[in-house]
């Protein structure tokens, strides 16, 4: 049986890197049963897992099966076809069925009766395939449910979990890096900087044009901390902080977010001044029926002088209770459903330009800003309400003209 730093070294004709090496090492060894590379773009875990895969089938005495699977393209396949390229002598192990190129598209099995499953979408995918070894693909774009069902795939003494990606996003991926040791699992990590493949002119490239969030996932390989991956990021959210805010005199619009039948219900008042917008009021009423709280609404909205209201379309029931005017001032129904990211996106640009204005003494809606995440569930009546509050469509911002956003 011959090692997989020399079968690597044959079969692509290249020599592996130190951590290359390390990560090679990991994916052969029967006592780690739990590996993943966490690395930056380009730096060889793709190749190195084609590697490993083919050492598994062809190298390891036992009949071994291997499921491959990934959100869409899958890397470590199209390594696989391009050494099987330069191979020829490996070509004639494959056992051809199905729909084919050089190789089958859906994965291939050997003479000596050792597979690799091919698998790309969801988990209904992989659901059922008994394997020995699992290797995720681009871990990150995979969907938790797609791993942890290929997880319960495993059968048979080598029972061996391979997750490898960047992590530039959120999930069970980033999760089992940022948790190895509870999560009992080996992680490798490397960046482009240590790739002689990656010149310094390109990585001092990437430093410039990338933020510094960007620059540690996709180059460095590195798992950002909640603090990094804060969708308003928390030296932007201080500099919007401001003591002693006073109103100027200008247009005023408000947010309503309801929470359902008797949640949180959530006023938020804003004055638009220029490309600035100031907070107010952001006032909270919790378990509260949308009829015991209209006239204190009311009354604010009034003594604000707002102009418009833009309130949450759901539940429909609480549109009919309040119909189209709160008092004399005309409410506009937003279905969040469709507006959510345009209007969150409009916030976060406020906070990145520093032209949203929010009291210091405002302490719930700055912890609801630190706190956000998109597809939060919880704990973000605030800055939804906020979000409506500053929401901008054609001819608002000029005119203040409603427009009804269903």
């Amino acid at each position: 049986m011959e090692g997989i730093l020399d079968f690597f070294k044959k079969i692509t004709g290249l020599d592996p890197t130190s951590d290359q090496i390390n990560f090679l090492e990991a994916l052969v060894d029967l006592d780690k049963k739990n590996v993943t590379a966490c690395a930056g773009r380009q730096t060889g875990k793709s190749l190195c897992s084609a590697v490993a895969v083919l050492w598994w089938i062809f190298e390891y005495p036992d009949i071994v099966n291997v499921l491959l699977m990934s959100s869409m393209d899958s890397y470590v396949y199209d390594h696989i076809e391009r050494i099987f390229h330069n191979n020829p002598d490996l070509v004639k192990e494959v056992v051809v069925e199905g729909i084919s190129g050089l190789v089958p598209l859906r994965g291939f099995q050997i003479k000596k009766g050792s597979r690799v499953h091919v698998r790309r979408g969801t988990e209904k995918q992989v659901r059922g395939l008994g394997c020995d070894i699992v290797i995720a693909d681009e871990a990150a774009e995979l969907s938790d449910k797609m791993i942890t069902t290929a997880m319960g795939n495993l059968s048979g003494k080598i029972g061996k979990m391979v997750l490898l990606s960047t992590p530039h996003k959120t999930g069970l991926f980033t999760k089992i890096v940022s948790e190895a040791e509870r999560y009992k699992y080996k992680v490798i990590n490397w960046s482009e900087v240590g790739c002689l493949w990656h010149s310094s002119d390109s990585i001092q490239n990437k430093k410039r044009l990338m933020s510094n969030q960007e620059y540690k996932m996709e180059v460095l390989g590195q798992v950002l901390s909640l603090e990094e991956r804060a969708f308003f990021p928390r030296d932007h959210l201080k500099k919007c902080y401001i003591e002693n805010m006073m109103t100027e005199g200008g247009n005023r619009t408000a947010g309503l977010d309801f929470g359902q039948v008797v949640g949180k219900n959530v006023l938020t008042i804003v004055e638009w001044i220029g490309p600035r917008r100031k907070v107010l009021l952001s006032k909270s009423w919790a378990k509260k029926n949308i009829e015991d709280i209209l006239p204190e609404i009311q009354s604010l909205v009034e003594e604000h002088k707002v102009e418009v209201i833009r309130a949450d379309s759901k539940p429909p029931e609480y549109s009919h209770i309040i119909g189209k005017s709160i008092g004399t001032i005309q409410v506009i129904y937003i279905d969040m459903t469709f507006h959510k990211e345009a209007s969150i996106g409009q916030l976060k640009t406020l906070v990145k330009k520093h032209t949203l204005e929010i009291d210091v003494r405002n302490v719930p809606l700055q912890v609801e800003m630190e706190k956000y995440r998109l597809h939060k569930r919880s704990g973000d009546d605030l800055v939804d309400s906020l979000s409506m509050a500053i929401y901008d469509w054609e001819g608002l911002k000029a005119k203040f003209v409603p427009k009804v956003l269903f």
